[in-house]
């Protein structure tokens, strides 16, 4: 019998509706197959039963699971798989974390994990993944619930206190946790029979299976401690991780309800309220585009059923206010119906049949020409579908909506090193890293969003402009109405990246990623199924190098660096933006990014593709370009 050391609640109705509504995500990391450390049995086969029980019973989507065995299990993918998430999870979702494969406890070292192909001789710790690593890259994910299971030899270190096994007291999934579960405390443990599951695994296997009722982790967590101890040479810990963010709660684990039936409820009751509770349910199931297809047909009916049809003025704001609507017709009928009436109707004043006034031709308007400077484009407005167009369907926060833009002006190329040096320079700043990539016509990086407001500002004032923004400490009030430099918006940014809102996928005009002229990681684990694998040149290259640009002129809108946008970012905002010249949420605590970057995978370079970071930090990876409203 192998061993995995290389050496010798149920909830209240009243709190449900607080508890947030975000994905599940599970990363499970299993290693059979070692290189250099004696072989396991039973690590691959416990990690896959379990994922298949979590999006079988449990709500865990397939298309959240992340699964790294055997040679893939490399540290540096380990690390990547944490780094991605970091990114990724929102404060909405909550994560599981699975570990099943060798470990290793020194008191100099303290506990590891051991990747694929790491050995066991003194001078191999480096090329272990931590105990204070792993705690590192929880802490920065900003999870509702982490829970974080490994059956491994794993040190009692990432526990807040080593001396208990359970905890007590009252412990609701509407507060959140950072709980862990292992299948030792320092001893070696058992991987279990050939074909078998391990003692750890076959326990917290059965509880799952067998509950009745959705399990919370404390439950959980008692039950595998007392099974295993009764059956097992071991000791398995289950507590609090000694980890930022837990705040006394704990995950509970749902379970899946039959979302067929469900669905066909809904439509039979085929009301704004039967699809909302179905999109609660289920926000990102099976059929949560058709609901909210569905949901948005319906308010647009209600909305067309409260407008008076025989007010003028009234259906004039909803045609306005409303562009994309199927009763756009309807409405512009009766208005033409209402105009006619009123053209052929007298005016009776004073017992007398007045003539129709006719309305004079108003005087000639004489508008100043615009002047697009060489460096911009400038985009004619309208309306277009933002979002997934492509239906690749890799983020929620994608959803299809309407929007309509008026014109504006926008630089060719991303802002490079030579601008913003002059810049600094004239400003007395420090100038930004490079990270020894250059200067020159690379593309500024390590640069905040405010570095990126201030030089909007001074740029205005260098030629004449009316500054936009209003810079009072950390307050930033812009005026949209002066003729200054400034950021896009995301919605001119996307309407730009995709020339005027046509149905492309990347921000060159084209719908697969060629590293050759983009600027991604093009790598062949990268690869997707509307990317090719090439050259992964890990840093910037300099702006339009690769003389891919789009239909507008506009170069490298997907790649490169990433672009700071004006908008605050907001969770589920597409589902509330304006309708006309939407400038993002009114606040937040981090700011938009749009295009991907050097370093990112083809799915974030995608002009629908949203990211985030907080406007008061700096990396390699975020960059600007600038915009301009278009009037002279």
């Amino acid at each position: 019998m192998a061993n995995r050391d290389t050496l010798s609640v149920d909830q209240k109705d009243g709190e449900k509706a607080s508890r947030p509504n975000g994905k599940n995500y599970l990363l499970a990391i299993a290693i059979d197959a070692y290189k250099n450390c004696s072989q396991l049995n039973n690590a691959v086969n416990d990690a896959a039963a379990f994922i298949d029980l979590m999006t079988s019973r449990y709500n865990v989507e397939t298309a959240h699971v992340t699964f790294i065995k055997d040679e893939q299990a490399t540290k540096r993918s380990i690390d990547l798989a944490f780094l991605r998430l970091i990114k990724l999870i929102t404060p909405q979702d909550n994560l599981i974390v699975y570990f099943s494969g060798h470990g290793r406890y020194d008191e100099h070292y303290g506990g590891n994990w051991v990747p694929v192909e790491a050995g066991i001789r003194d001078d191999d710790w480096p090329d272990y993944l931590s105990n204070d690593q792993v705690k590192s890259y929880l802490s920065r994910i900003k999870s509702f619930h982490t829970f974080l299971i490994a059956d491994s030899c794993f040190s009692g270190s990432l526990f807040i206190d080593k001396s208990k096994e359970k905890f007590s007291g009252d412990r609701r999934d509407t507060e959140p946790s950072r709980w862990g579960l292992t299948s030792g405390k320092k001893e070696i443990v058992s991987d279990g029979q050939p074909g078998q599951h391990s003692p750890f695994a076959a326990a917290l296997l059965d509880v799952l299976r067998k509950a009745d009722q959705p399990p919370g982790v404390m439950r959980i967590c008692d039950l595998v401690l007392e099974k295993v101890a009764a059956n097992a040479q071991q000791m398995p810990m289950g507590s609090p991780l000694q980890v930022v963010g837990h705040q006394g709660g704990q995950l509970v684990f749902y379970f899946r309800e039959d979302e067929e039936q469900a669905w066909a409820l809904a439509q039979g009751a085929d009301t704004i309220r039967a699809y909302t509770d179905f999109y609660d349910k289920y926000p990102y199931g099976n059929y949560t585009e058709q609901a909210l297809d569905k949901l948005e047909e319906l308010e647009e009916k209600s909305a067309w059923d409260k407008v008076p049809k025989n007010r003028q003025a009234l259906l004039l704001r909803y045609l306005r206010e409303n562009p994309r609507s199927p009763y756009v017709k309807e409405a512009q009928r009766l208005l033409d119906a209402l105009r006619g009436a009123e053209a052929t109707t007298p005016i009776e004043e004073k017992g007398e049949i007045q003539p129709v006034f006719q309305a004079q031709a108003p005087p000639a308007i004489v508008v100043p020409k615009l002047i697009v400077p060489e460096h911009m484009i400038l985009v004619k407005g309208g309306s277009f579908d933002m979002g997934d167009v492509m239906s690749d369907k890799e983020f929620y926060e994608e959803r299809v909506h309407t929007v309509t833009l008026s014109d504006f002006m926008i630089a060719k190329f991303q802002l490079t090193f030579a601008e913003y040096d002059t810049f600094c320079e004239a400003t007395g700043r420090e100038l930004p890293d490079d990270a020894g990539w250059g200067r020159g016509e690379k593309p500024v990086i390590n640069v905040s969003w405010f570095d990126a407001i201030d030089y909007c500002n001074w740029c205005s004032e260098q030629e004449g402009l009316q500054q936009v923004y209003q810079i009072v400490n950390q307050n930033v009030s812009p005026n949209w109405n002066t003729n200054g430099y400034r950021l896009p918006t995301t919605a001119e940014w996307e309407y730009a990246a995709r020339s005027r809102g046509e149905k492309v996928r990347f921000g060159n005009g084209k719908n697969v990623a060629n590293p050759k002229e983009i600027n991604f990681k093009g790598l062949e684990s990268n690869q997707s199924q509307y990317s090719m694998v090439g050259e992964y040149r890990e840093k910037t290259v300099p702006v339009g190098s690769l003389n891919s640009p789009n239909a507008l002129g506009l170069y490298d809108m997907s790649g490169n660096v990433w672009e700071w946008c004006w908008d605050w970012y907001e969770k589920g905002y597409f589902s509330n933006t304006p309708v006309t010249n939407p400038h993002g949420s009114n606040n937040g605590s981090e700011r938009v990014l749009r295009g991907g970057s050097w370093g990112t995978v083809p799915s974030f370079c995608r002009v629908s593709s949203r990211s985030k970071f907080n406007p008061v930090e700096r990396n390699e990876y975020i960059g600007f370009r600038v915009a301009r409203r278009s009037a002279p």
